[in-house]
């Protein structure tokens, strides 16, 4: 009975150790297989010229893809073990209700052009009006017509110079105590203005403060020692990285301008962030007159996972790193 149980307590740690052997190879597989890239891109002074593509595989091929641009069209292709994806497969998804939608419109238009057989036979006509109803009309006109013919009589003539008389007076009135609003508004807010410009200037001065004390606490957080050697510890483990990630073969000749140098020279700045890098395989020219659009890029390489995990590891085991994150977290301006 002792040497079943020790049997069987054998072959689970067998399949443990198996378990995590195999978990291990997968995961050696998952960091060192690197992740291989090749772009190219050419033109030659006009949108007609551009051309460009890039490819990639990844576990040795098992997830690949193509990406190109060519004449104006952009077309992409990528595979995953068995499954494919692409602008090709998605045209031929889409075909199929196309194709429909083609053969049911001349249907449609056949159906339409045919009359419909049910039709009202004839429309109905609206009732005359009768004769009794035009004869009151008339009669109802013929009385307005009177009314407004008669003349006034001279009782009223008295009370209307009366109205108008009395109408101008209160129209004077109003008019002398809207000017007299008018003035003491003005007034009151003559009497508003110094204090609105008092109020200004503390809250400008409150403001200035506000930032003064924040500068403070800004410049007193990046002269800390612990904060300033975190600083450092970033910038070499990123120049680093940019070390492992640099291409293994590439050349870059290119030559372009835009109508406004101004965007010329903006480009060339963001180029100039970068050129430490490429400058050893790259010929850029800037042209501030013309506009020019000429050259060929051709850019191979290899990217693991294991780059990231060694730029992961080292900063999460520097203790002044965890200590400025922690400070970074709380600190509030």
């Amino acid at each position: 009975m002792l040497h079943i149980i020790l049997f069987i307590l054998k072959l689970i740690g067998f399949l443990i150790l198996g378990i995590l052997a195999l978990l291990l190879l997968l995961t050696a597989v998952f960091l060192l297989a690197p992740f291989v890239y090749r772009a190219e891109f050419s033109a030659d002074n006009s949108p007609e010229s551009i051309r460009g593509s890039i490819r990639f595989h990844w576990l040795m091929h098992l997830i690949s893809g193509h990406v190109s641009y060519e004449d104006g069209t952009f077309t992409w292709h990528i595979r995953a073990a068995w499954k494919k994806f692409g602008s090709e497969e998605d045209v031929r998804a889409e075909s199929p209700p196309e194709r429909r939608e083609k053969s049911e419109r001349p249907e449609h238009s056949e159906h339409s052009g045919q009359p419909t057989q049910e039709q009202p036979a004839a429309a109905v006509r609206p009732e005359a009006p009768s004769s009794t109803g035009r004869e009151i009309r008339k009669i109802k006109t013929d009385k307005e017509i009177n009314l407004t013919d008669e003349p006034p009589s001279h009782k009223e003539k008295p009370k209307s110079g009366q109205n108008q008389r009395k109408g101008s007076k209160k129209r004077r009135f109003s008019d002398r105590k809207t000017l007299k609003e008018k003035i003491t508004a003005f007034y009151e807010r003559l009497k508003k203005i110094p204090e609105k410009i008092k109020y200004t200037f503390r809250k400008i001065c409150d403001k200035i403060k506000s930032l003064v004390k924040k500068k403070e606490r800004l410049s007193a957080f990046l002269q800390n020692e612990v904060h300033k050697s975190a600083f450092s510890r970033l910038v070499r483990e990123i120049r680093r990285l940019f070390h492992f990630l640099r291409p293994s073969e590439a050349s870059v000749d290119l030559e372009f301008g835009f109508t406004d140098p101004a965007y010329t020279g903006y480009t060339l700045a963001g180029i100039s962030m970068i050129y430490p890098l490429i400058g050893e395989y790259a010929q850029i020219r800037p042209d501030f007159e013309h506009k020019v659009l000429k050259g060929s890029i051709f850019v191979k390489g290899k990217i693991r996972m294991l780059y990231a995990l060694i730029f992961a590891w080292n900063m999460l085991w520097d203790k002044n790193v965890r200590t400025t994150y922690r400070h970074i977290r709380r600190f509030k301006l």
